[in-house]
């Protein structure tokens, strides 16, 4: 194994070293007579309070899932956070008595005996079988990815027994015992000495290599993922080869917690989600709608300047529309309920079926085909910021980054063949300005292909169509000498795709902007224009996200930047800060001249002393704070003082009011 997949095995050992702290403090026996002892209570039971679920290794740690009993849940018996600390010491006590992990393969039936008071594992159990029957209804990627089973060959499955070697070399008598003399079948209920779970591995050899674990958080989880199933309690943790690198991961953790978007929106006042709104609506405070719009109109500004027009399309389209699109047939999972109206007291009236579109780009074809276009005309680039709906499992829901409501920096290119390599080129270019523009620089490219041979990217488009786009897409890759990733058939079925890839605070990555060729809707909606000789034929469509949503990249802004956001688009840019109460004459008058100039002023009118003010407007990350005292007033001048950003753009101490009101207006270069 290499090391990537080391930490994946010792990742995993350590997921089944908790299950078997759990299983061990929240279980009846002699020592603890059945109390249990958590941070919230005590508990008189006798049966063991967790019931496992499934718990496997992932990118940053492992998690567990599991549920409680039906007596324990009665009880009110739960686990919080403060209980974790008792869950390490009980991993840490086990891995220093250093039991070894062993494989062993097993019939479903076997192992259905071994967990025969334990309903999800008799789920998975029965899916497995399911699939080695070669029933279509189960998905085999997603079981392997949710639970890491799998089939070793039909009807055989792999468990783990971990435990002194006595009781495993015990254990595994008795299971080979079974299988040799196929007494499985008559067996209805199994009890080992071992802990043993349903698991494909691999694990480590022996537990004591698990050398640096934390448990992390505790949150809630649906049952495979699924928001119709029961809701579980999930315990992530982590581990690492040593404790210096577990070290700089928790250090780096918290760094990143403190950036969390959902925490610093909070703060400054920037987003809500309200339940009475609607999970996954979030709402747009005053702060954070100044910073949305300061965005919003350096962009539409930065995209006519690169010949763009701008439209504006209705929330809500015609069924007709969507079944032309296609929507309909690939995408209605994805949509809202229709909506039919129907005008009371007229049967002459027909109904007429609407529904929330979850996408743009209809509209913008029917947008083009309101006239006939020549060649001369193109390139056609139609630029919008349409808000669209999408049904999104509340359990996937999270702040600003997974919502049901979003508005796209949506833009169309209508061009021709020949066009198109000069139009990939200027969305590059764009990309890279307006990266620069809101201060960051550090991503890569994901190039999605298509895979001939796979029927699906023969669905629309021709094979030279393809070529075409994929061959201009490298080709500008390379010629640009950028970072990218080739990812061959991660195209979507209607064209290859360009994301570009920004590395959060968290160390992930995440698909901020999208240059994507569509095929399908410029053959559904019979798009045309007319050529040099007369004739009709259809052009290339570039549909392009420069931000994606503003919901998603806002929430890698505020993360990237932390809250101290560049001068032109920080939701306060200037904060008043008056001495004492004789002052605020004067203060307001330069508010009033900073308000009808368009920049973004508050002012501190509490009772309050200076350096109070001046902490609070710097918790506000607010980049300049203007003092005015007796001599300001007196001379009619300002005193500046600078944070974040903003720090170097001015120099502090005495200012005049034309200096802070050009540098607050100062948008970046749009070329």
């Amino acid at each position: 194994m290499n090391q990537e997949e080391k930490l994946f095995a010792l990742r995993h050992s350590a997921e089944h070293v908790l299950t078997l702290a759990m299983e061990r403090l929240y279980s009846p026996n002699k020592k603890n007579q059945g109390k249990i002892k958590t941070a919230g209570g005590e508990y008189k039971l006798t049966k063991p309070a967790i019931v496992k679920a499934m718990g496997p290794a992932i990118a940053e740690g492992f998690y567990f899932d599991f549920d409680l009993s039906k007596e324990a849940e009665k009880a009110g018996f739960r686990l919080i956070e403060a209980d974790l600390a008792k869950i390490e010491k009980e991993m840490a006590k086990l891995i220093e008595q250093n039991f070894p992990m062993q494989r062993m393969e097993i019939s479903i039936d076997l192992a259905r005996a071994i967990f025969h008071d334990n309903p999800y594992k008799q789920e998975l159990l029965d899916d497995l079988a399911k699939l080695d029957a070669r029933e279509t209804q189960v998905d085999p990627v997603s079981l392997r990815l949710d639970q890491e089973h799998e089939l070793v060959e039909p009807g055989i499955v792999s468990i783990y027994l971990t435990a002194n070697a006595d009781q495993i070399k015990a254990d595994k008598q008795l299971l080979e015992g079974l299988m040799s003399s196929k007494l499985a079948d008559a067996q209805s209920r199994i009890n080992l000495q071992s802990f043993v779970d349903l698991c494909k591995g691999p694990h480590v050899e022996k537990i004591g290599e698990i050398k640096a674990f934390k448990l992390l958080n505790i949150a809630g989880a649906y049952w495979r993922g699924s928001e119709d199933n029961k809701m579980l309690t999930r315990i992530y943790g982590t581990a690492f080869f040593n404790q210096a690198d577990l070290d700089e991961f928790l250090k780096n953790r918290q760094l990143a917690l403190e950036r969390n978007h959902r925490k610093i929106g909070k703060e400054m006042g920037l987003f809500a989600v309200i339940n009475e709104i609607g999970q996954g609506l979030p709402v747009w405070l005053p702060n954070g709608y100044a910073m949305r719009r300061a965005i919003e109109d350096y962009m539409i500004l930065f995209e006519r300047s690169f010949g763009y027009s701008h439209v504006l399309t209705p929330h809500i389209h015609r069924k007709e529309l969507f079944e032309k699109s296609g929507h309909l047939g690939f995408y209605d999972e994805s949509m809202y309920p229709p909506l039919t109206y129907q005008e009371g007291g007229d049967d002459s009236v027909a109904d007429e079926t609407y529904y929330l579109k979850p996408m743009n780009c209809p509209a913008a074809m029917m947008i083009y085909k309101l006239e006939p276009h020549s060649y001369r005309e193109l390139p056609i680039k139609l630029g919008e910021f349409g808000t669209v709906y999408r049904r999104e499992k509340s359990g996937e829901l999270h702040g600003l980054q997974r919502v049901r409501g979003f508005t796209q920096n949506d833009a169309h290119i209508f061009c021709t063949a020949e066009q198109l390599k000069d139009q990939f080129l200027e969305v590059m270019k764009m990309l890279e300005i307006f990266y620069k523009a809101v201060g960051f620089d550090n991503y890569k490219f994901r190039l999605s292909v298509s895979d001939p041979e796979d029927k699906k990217f023969q669905v629309c488009g021709s094979l030279a169509d393809w070529q075409k786009a994929e061959n201009t897409m490298r080709e500008i890759l390379d010629e640009a000498g950028v970072e990218y990733e080739e990812v061959k058939g991660d195209a979507a079925f209607y064209g290859p795709k360009l994301d570009a890839q920004a590395i959060n605070v968290f160390g992930k990555e995440d698909s901020i902007s999208t240059i994507q060729v569509d095929f399908n809707l410029p053959e559904r909606f019979g798009v045309s224009y007319i050529d040099e000789e007369g004739k009709e034929q259809r052009p290339f469509v570039i549909h392009r996200a420069l931000i994606g949503s503003f919901e998603r990249f806002f929430a890698f802004l505020i993360e990237h930047h932390g809250g101290d956001f560049p001068l032109w688009f920080a939701p306060v840019q200037v904060k008043l800060l008056p001495i004492a109460d004789r002052h605020l004459s004067y203060t307001r008058s330069v508010m009033d001249k900073l308000l009808r100039a368009g920049v973004r002023v508050a002012i501190d009118e509490r009772s309050e002393r200076l350096q109070a003010k001046i902490r609070q407007a710097e918790t506000e990350r607010v980049p300049l704070m203007l003092i005015i005292g007796d001599k300001e007033v007196e001379k009619q001048e300002l005193s500046l003082r600078t944070r974040g950003q903003a720090q170097g753009l001015l120099k502090e101490g005495t200012v005049n009011l034309d200096e802070i009101i050009k540098k607050a207006n100062t948008l970046p270069d749009l070329r």
